[in-house]
């Protein structure tokens, strides 16, 4: 189908005359007529009616103008975005991740986007929640991957939800505590404990835990940004941990104890700034970690 005679159906159905849409579109009749009449071939029906003093559109043609009205949108969306990459030629995509991230979809993402758009280089920044929302503050990454709450110190990013996971107390496989049956709360106190230093929602949430109980928290004597650091030390020491189940994984070393409650589930995902303009590279890796997170049951 032939793209100028789509501009000649909505030349005709706007001016309502074929005299005035051959002068609008500075050509002959005669031309403008047998151009209607292929496009009316290719689609198989009438289009206009022809009456004495105008052009009145049929059922097909008020179909055919609606669709030839989005044809054109879409190819004038398309320009943009190719003078887009043109003036700001996009070598070089950035993204904030926290830690469960860097080991789980985020590399299988990263490679199904790289190898669609081989002219892009990925740069991953990881960390916590709070150094994450700064960096999208300051426009240094497109977006990031982490924890979402209410927490009204995170409400001016939007955010999207991708997946959940379960938190759990970790230990070393083979700790005292593995075998103790169903443990309260309190059986946790005696043992040293390793944080991530910055997680500032899994320090509430476990704070929570015990302090719903009228116990006074666990202070952790260790802290790390490193969740490789901290699964090393446990899989060492009799030290415990609050963290999500994934961080089990690849770790045949590491457990969650047997707790005689059900610990709560957060959910991560995708945050941004509202009006940040999102590269093509930024909306494909996106789509990659949508279409992964709903392979999976938990994250």
């Amino acid at each position: 189908m032939n793209l100028q005679n789509l501009r000649y159906l909505l030349s005709i159905a706007e001016t309502g005359s074929m005299t005035r849409s051959a002068e609008q579109l500075n050509m002959t009749q005669p031309a403008l007529s047998r151009g209607l009449a292929a496009l009316e071939e290719d689609v198989g029906a009438r289009l206009f009616v022809r009456l004495p003093k105008t052009m009145r559109l049929t059922v097909f043609g008020h179909v055919m103008v609606r669709r030839a009205q989005m044809v054109f949108r879409q190819l004038e969306d398309a320009q943009h975005e190719i003078r887009h990459l043109q003036e700001h030629e996009e070598t070089e995509l950035a993204v904030g991740a926290g830690p469960i991230w860097l080991t789980g979809l985020l590399p299988r993402a990263i490679s199904l986007t790289t190898q669609e758009m081989p002219g892009v280089s990925i740069s991953v920044v990881g960390g916590f929640e709070r150094q994450l929302a700064e960096l999208a503050r300051r426009g240094q990454v497109a977006f990031i991957l982490t924890e979402l709450t209410e927490d009204p110190e995170f409400t001016d990013l939007l955010s999207e939800p991708l997946t959940s996971a379960r938190y759990a107390i970790i230990a070393r496989r083979g700790h005292l505590l593995e075998t103790k049956g169903p443990l309260e709360l309190s059986d946790l106190l005696d043992y040293p404990w390793v944080m991530p230093d910055k997680a500032v929602n899994a320090q509430k949430r476990l704070d929570g835990l015990f302090q719903t109980e009228g116990m006074t928290p666990p202070v952790a004597r260790i802290r790390s940004t490193s969740n490789g650091f901290i699964a090393t030390y446990i899989e060492q020491t009799d030290a415990l941990t609050f963290a999500v189940t994934p961080m089990l994984r690849d770790r045949p070393g590491l457990t969650a104890l047997p707790l005689s409650r059900v610990l709560p589930k957060r959910t991560t995902g995708i945050q941004r700034l509202p009006d940040n303009w999102l590269s093509p590279a930024a909306k494909r890796m996106i789509e990659h970690l949508k279409t992964l997170a709903c392979t999976m049951d938990e994250f």
